[in-house]
């Protein structure tokens, strides 16, 4: 076997795929890709995007990983060890699903492939269908080979995170890799949207931009700007175990937003003064938390838990808000850059024993979807 780390080899890659088209063989034939793609949050922002107001987004140092394995066995293998998944089928489960060739005809197969899974399979897991719909998609019928799916990830599932886009980014990636299709990020970013449609339904399309991407966003309905900051603050991420339903949420502010637009432009104020504090290097604390305030002005979107974790951030010094919808979901926490290490052990300990899960010391503005290895047959 020949393997090789990617960062720093693309030359290397190159000359190894010039040879085996010269040379016409299969000996080199890729076998295995492990991809990985960065989460998301928003840092300013939250409802006042819907009503045209700009939104901060950053992608985390939290990562969904994917591994697909080429196998001589005609079957596709999927194994999620966080969620306990371990599905598996034939690669003749698409031998009476429509080619896809047009948007008309991809419709088509997806409901054909969903009928399937729905008189063949208990199992209801969107994650599952996705890799199938993908596989479908990507794989040439001329060339139909097994493949294991090995998925693992950092990311809390619908806590805003983005874990979708980020598996949906990961998993297209390494799929069109390992058939020689286009990695580019703007095609992996494409397919990745038509992925997200599996999850969320209509989609807005910010998070599959933003893993594929990487970086920081300023987003709205209008415009959506990539930038890059100077300083990169690091975040704790704290999950407040309450599950929340962002479409409700949105539609309660919605019922009173005539009376709100004086906060959704203070919101929007802010995520602008963000962007030039981050570009400048300067503190976003202050920012942080007169943005939590303003959203718990807001109906339904403050809850007694993500309070709490504001208010034990906020005895050890450190700004935080809500991030997402609220409602519960997950807090931000912007840990200052002179906090020492004790003092944030406290602080995350303090959090853990109320119950509270934390992600520590995460950067923002990591960069989007890539390539981690690559294996080919010797």
């Amino acid at each position: 076997w020949y393997q090789r780390r990617v960062r720093g080899s693309t030359l290397l890659s190159l000359l190894i795929s010039l040879c085996c088209e010269m040379a016409n063989v299969s000996c080199c034939r890729l076998m295995k890709v492990k991809v990985k793609c960065p989460g998301k949050v928003i840092l300013f922002g939250e409802h006042a995007s819907v009503y045209g107001h700009p939104a901060l987004v950053t992608t985390i140092s939290a990562y969904t990983q994917v591994e697909i394995e080429r196998l001589i066995e005609p079957v596709i293998k999927y194994e999620a060890p966080a969620f306990d998944f371990k599905l598996e089928c034939k690669v003749t489960l698409f031998d009476d699903v429509v080619p896809i060739k047009d948007e008309a005809s991809e419709k088509q197969a997806c409901q054909q492939i969903r009928h399937i899974l729905s008189q063949k399979q208990s199992v209801k897991e969107d994650s599952w269908f996705l890799l199938l719909y993908f596989y479908h998609k990507m794989i040439p019928l001329s060339d139909r080979f097994g493949i294991k799916v090995t998925a693992t990830t950092q990311l809390w599932p619908g806590a805003g995170m983005g874990s979708s886009a980020s598996y949906c980014c990961s998993l297209a990636m390494g799929l069109l890799k390992l058939c020689g299709g286009d990695t580019s990020t703007e095609n992996v970013n494409k397919i990745a949207y038509e992925g997200e449609k599996v999850f969320h339904g209509t989609p807005s399309g910010v998070d599959n931009t933003a893993c594929s991407y990487g970086g920081c966003f300023m987003y709205s309905k209008t415009q959506r700007h990539q930038f890059i900051p100077r300083s990169t603050p690091r975040l704790l991420l704290i999950n407040s175990r309450q599950a929340h339903n962002t479409a409700a949420i949105v539609q309660e502010v919605r019922k009173h937003s005539h009376k709100l637009q004086g906060i959704f432009r203070r919101i929007g104020d802010i995520s602008r003064q963000g962007k030039n504090r981050l570009e400048a290097g300067m503190d976003i604390s202050d920012l942080v938390m007169e943005n939590n305030e303003l959203l718990n002005k807001l109906p339904a979107v403050s809850h007694p838990h993500t309070d709490t974790i504001v208010e034990i951030c906020k005895e050890y010094g450190v700004a935080a808000k809500i991030t997402g919808a609220g409602g519960g979901g997950v807090v931000i926490g912007v840990i200052p850059r002179e906090m020492e290490t004790t003092a944030i052990d406290q602080l995350i300990y303090s959090l853990r024993k109320e119950g509270y899960p934390v992600l520590n010391n995460l950067k923002i503005a990591v960069p989007g979807v890539e390539l981690v290895a690559e294996q080919y047959a010797a």
